[in-house]
C-alpha cells in the first residue's frame, strides 16, 4: 500500500499549533497516522501531519446525518 506525503507546515508560531494539529484531525479523520511537532527556534515550530489510507472494508459506515449506524443483528 502507498504511502501519503506528509504535510508540513513551517514556522508556525506556538499559540496556533494546537489550532493546526486539530484541523488535521478534523481533516484526515480515521486516516490520520501521526503529527510530529518539531521547534525550529524562537517560538516557531514545524508541524508534520502525516496520514495513511484505510482499506474500505475497514471503515465504519455512516449515515448521511454523520453519526454512526447501529450493526444490525440477524435481520
Amino acid at each position: 500500500m502507498p504511502r501519503w506525503a506528509a504535510t508540513i507546515e513551517r514556522n508556525i508560531p506556538l499559540f496556533l499549533i494546537p489550532h493546526i494539529v486539530m484541523r488535521g484531525v478534523r481533516k484526515h479523520g480515521e486516516d490520520l497516522e501521526r503529527v510530529i511537532v518539531r521547534k525550529t527556534g524562537s517560538h516557531f515550530y514545524n508541524v508534520s501531519i502525516r496520514t495513511r489510507p484505510i482499506k474500505r472494508e475497514l471503515r465504519d459506515v455512516r449515515n448521511d446525518g454523520g453519526s454512526r449506524e447501529p450493526a444490525r443483528s440477524g435481520d
